[in-house]
C-alpha cells in the first residue's frame, strides 16, 4: 500500500494530510468526502540519503510585494547552499497562496548529528 499527500484548499486556507492510500484510492477518497480544490502528491522517486551528518535549518519569511501576503517556511538545506541559492530556489514560486517575489532569511542554524 502507498502513502499520499493530499492538499485541500478550502475557504482560501491549505489543509494537508497523508492517506496511507495509493494515488487513485487518494484521488477517490479525496473526491467523495472533501469540499473545495484538493490535489493529490504521490512519492516519486527517492534521490539521496537520509544520513547526512551536517545541514542548515533555515527559517524564510517568503513574501508577495504586489498584494502584502506573506508566509513563513522552514526547511533544512545542505551546509554548501547560500543564501543566494535558497532565494533564487523560492522566488517565483507559490507558497501558501503567496507567488512569493521576496524572502528573507530570518534565521539560519548549523545542526550536526
Amino acid at each position: 500500500m502507498g502513502k499520499s499527500l493530499i492538499v485541500n484548499r478550502v475557504n482560501g486556507k491549505n489543509h494537508t494530510f497523508a492517506v496511507p492510500a495509493g494515488e487513485t484510492e487518494a484521488d477517490t477518497f479525496a473526491s467523495t468526502f472533501l469540499d473545495g480544490e484538493y490535489q493529490v502528491l504521490k512519492k516519486g522517486s527517492v534521490v539521496g540519503t537520509d544520513t547526512e551528518t551536517d545541514w542548515l535549518d533555515v527559517n524564510l519569511m517568503l513574501k508577495a510585494s504586489a498584494t502584502g501576503l506573506k508566509t513563513y517556511m522552514n526547511i533544512l538545506v545542505k551546509t554548501s547552499k547560500t543564501e543566494e541559492d535558497i532565494f533564487s530556489a523560492v522566488i517565483g514560486l507559490n507558497i501558501n497562496g503567496v507567488l512569493v517575489d521576496e524572502a528573507y532569511v530570518i534565521s539560519m542554524r548549523h545542526i550536526t548529528a
